[in-house]
């Protein structure tokens, strides 16, 4: 992740001042766990510009705990919410989406690959390879379980004191966060047919992003019940259609402040009623005026 210069942000790093991973995953220096080359906590209070990077011989693992994001590979967006972890494999190029990462809390954590490693978090050669292989089959964004969050910070408790068994308890917690990458909290499934009436109706959303679709026009069209497509779209999605629709249009939104359409045109299109309305909810989901976005060339 890059430095943080905003006084609305809050963050914590480990190792301190980790903010060049390039010269961290070549450096040769003693680490408490070699195999963990960053970790941190980041509060973003504004949107906060996250451009182009990668990880050459790392996985980098984010965690958010609050908030939304939405992240960038190869041109394919990866919206996420809250209680999900999204993930890159070494040297895969990604930024945030416009480069920038909405209001939100997250840790994440950059790890070794376990291919070339040896004696990675000190897993046998089999027990390395099944983590190596289950690695590489993660989605890009999947549900985490209910104990991420404590897990890190205690980890961060660990790292900020020093004892004899510091490494010890270190080396363990990081291996227990990424047991839990590697089995996720079950869910149950969800029939292909509803997943697939239910994601036709989010490409009708995001097709429109000025029309105010109720629930039940996108229940009906799915010829289900409001609450059965309510239920299953947050499953799906991990936040309810009107929220979902919300965050579309503030994508929109971002992209059509790139262009040289005025604020109030944008507003109109996007289906609000006036520029000022626009400007509030602009300001709720990504943490500034659509002119200060627009001004600063995030």
């Amino acid at each position: 992740m890059t430095k943080i210069h905003s006084s609305s942000s809050m963050r914590w790093v480990f190792p301190l001042h980790a903010d060049n991973t390039e010269k961290l995953e070549s450096a040769t220096t003693i680490r408490l766990v070699p195999e963990l080359l960053v970790v941190g906590y980041q509060k973003y209070a504004e949107a906060y510009p996250i451009p182009l990077h990668c990880h050459h011989h790392a996985y980098e693992f984010v965690y958010l705990h609050s908030g939304s994001a939405t992240w960038e590979i190869n041109g394919i967006s990866y919206p996420m919410n809250a209680g999900q972890w999204f993930y890159t494999r070494p040297g895969e190029l990604h930024k945030a989406r416009f480069n920038h990462l909405e209001p939100s809390r997250i840790w994440w954590m950059i790890v070794q690959d376990p291919e070339g490693t040896p004696n990675w978090f000190r897993l046998e050669g089999s027990d390395r390879e099944l983590a190596a292989s289950r690695l590489q089959q993660l989605p890009r964004v999947f549900r985490a379980g209910p104990r991420v969050h404590e897990q890190f910070v205690r980890l961060k408790a660990t790292l900020e004191t020093e004892s004899p068994d510091q490494a010890f308890f270190a080396r363990h917690q990081v291996l227990d966060i990424i047991m839990g990458l590697l089995q996720p909290t079950s869910s149950k499934s969800i029939e292909p047919g509803v997943k697939d009436a239910v994601i036709h109706s989010v490409h009708q959303l995001t097709q429109a992003p000025n029309h105010r679709y109720s629930v039940a026009e996108l229940a009906r069209a799915s010829q289900m019940s409001e609450s059965h497509f309510y239920k299953v779209f947050h499953d799906i999605f991990g936040q309810s259609p009107a929220a979902y629709m919300e965050r579309v249009r503030m994508e929109r939104a971002c992209s059509l402040l790139q262009t040289n359409i005025s604020i109030t045109e944008i507003a109109f299109e996007l289906g609000f009623k006036t520029s000022q309305h626009f400007t509030t909810v602009f300001r709720k989901h990504i943490g500034s005026s659509p002119s200060e976005w627009r001004k600063t060339g995030l």
